[in-house]
């Protein structure tokens, strides 16, 4: 395992396909400012639009940049680099990669990352990349059809927030038992993000100084909880 995560062809491979998404999104940017302009938006809005854009965008990705560092000590490098650039999330290759291990038969990913055979891997690299697809698979033949269906009811605005809610509530009834009942430790860090994220939310609804900090709930809450991961590891270790 430690072999092909650390393999020339792997991060080859890597490289090309980050490349491809970075170039599909400089297209797709153009083609949007271009239509801006058609539609008599001025470079200056414009402008300021993308300029905030990437402000904005800025602290939020530090979420993501350190789950790659929580996640490299199981996949290593250049595997975590490109499953939380395209499609994956930390939450999820950590699920798949904590399944794998126990069905495997080691204690922990660390020991999985150390003893793993190139087989074991891919079942990993399968199940990660395979996994995430289903979803597009729905949306493909189905995605257009349900999204004018809703749209055509009067009760659309109603519905749109009902069926988001659905699927964030089966999102946390299928995580938050894994987080809250698998560890100590691992609960308590859920717990202290979760705090994080609520006091944010509730200032920045108090304070209209403080809206910005909407934006950035999720970056802080993870960062936080996991700065408490050190806190919480002396206490229950």
């Amino acid at each position: 395992m430690k072999e092909i995560i650390s393999s020339p062809l792997l991060l080859i491979l890597v490289v090309i396909g980050l490349v491809y998404i970075v170039g599909f999104s400089l297209v797709y940017l153009k083609k949007a400012y271009s239509r801006c302009r058609e539609m008599g938006i001025s470079k200056e809005e414009l402008k300021s639009v993308i300029k905030s854009s990437v402000v904005f965008s800025i602290v939020p990705s530090l979420s993501i940049v350190v789950g790659l560092f929580a996640l490299i000590s199981v996949l290593g490098v250049v595997w975590s680099w490109w499953r939380l650039s395209v499609i994956g999330s930390l939450s999820y290759e950590s699920l798949i990669a904590s399944s794998v291990t126990s069905a495997i038969g080691y204690a922990s990913p660390a020991e999985m990352l150390e003893n793993a055979t190139g087989r074991e891997f891919g079942v990993v690299m399968i199940l990660m990349s395979i996994g995430m697809l289903s979803g597009f698979f729905v949306l493909i033949p189905f995605g257009k059809k349900l999204s004018m269906s809703v749209n055509k009811t009067k009760e659309a605005s109603t519905w749109k927030y009902v069926l988001s809610g659905t699927f964030m509530l089966c999102l946390f009834a299928v995580y938050v038992p894994v987080l809250l009942f698998g560890d100590t430790i691992q609960a308590a860090v859920m717990i202290t993000g979760l705090v994080i994220a609520v006091a944010l939310g509730i200032l920045a609804s108090k304070s209209p100084k403080l809206r910005w900090l909407s934006e950035f709930v999720m970056a802080f809450s993870m960062i936080g909880g996991m700065i408490s991961a050190i806190l919480w590891t002396q206490l229950f270790s």
